[in-house]
């Protein structure tokens, strides 16, 4: 089997991993929460149905793209260099609206820079589709996730592929 497709099965596992952790999350999320909240869902399927499994490719491709590219030994670096700052900076705990108040002579720079982040899209998708919030454009968020899902997927699968060459190489020596 080509190496190549050995990191699309990667690519395609994880992602129904996540598909099958969302569908068990959200219907707990909506019935378990602190007391005195109660959650106000709007959900639009449609968002909804179509966001989910471009989410988990493209939450896949990242990992597999973090992950042939950064050693095991530094694994610790990665999650405070990376994870860190793209869970924190992803929208996760406040909307994109929200950013262009932080401004440096009338730009919003934070809000821009953010925009590098594919877990913003990712983020506020999931804001439109389960809220009626105010929430990044959808004809913003849908393209450039995909285009996040070619980049990362290209990356994934050109790292395992150099590393499967390594591993091979290896195996040989051996």
């Amino acid at each position: 089997m080509p190496v190549a497709m050995v990191a699309i099965g990667k690519v395609v596992a994880g992602a129904i991993q996540g598909l099958i952790a969302a569908l068990i999350v959200f219907p707990i999320a909506s019935v378990i929460h602190a007391p005195g909240v109660r959650p106000e869902l709007s959900v639009h399927w449609a968002i909804l149905l179509t966001l989910m499994p471009l989410s988990c490719i493209m939450t896949s491709s990242l990992g597999l793209a973090l992950g042939t590219r950064i050693s095991p030994r530094s694994i610790s670096v990665m999650f405070g260099f990376i994870v860190l700052p793209i869970t924190f900076l992803g929208g996760t705990y406040y909307p994109w609206t929200a950013l262009s108040a932080v401004k440096i002579g009338g730009f919003p720079w934070l809000q821009a820079l953010v925009c590098l982040n594919p877990l913003i899209y990712v983020t506020e998708g999931f804001r439109a589709a389960l809220t009626t919030a105010p929430h990044m454009p959808l004809y913003v968020i849908y393209p450039v996730l995909v285009a996040f899902c070619v980049v990362l997927f290209w990356a994934g699968i050109k790292g395992f592929l150099h590393q499967g060459f390594e591993l091979t190489d290896t195996h040989f020596i051996c």
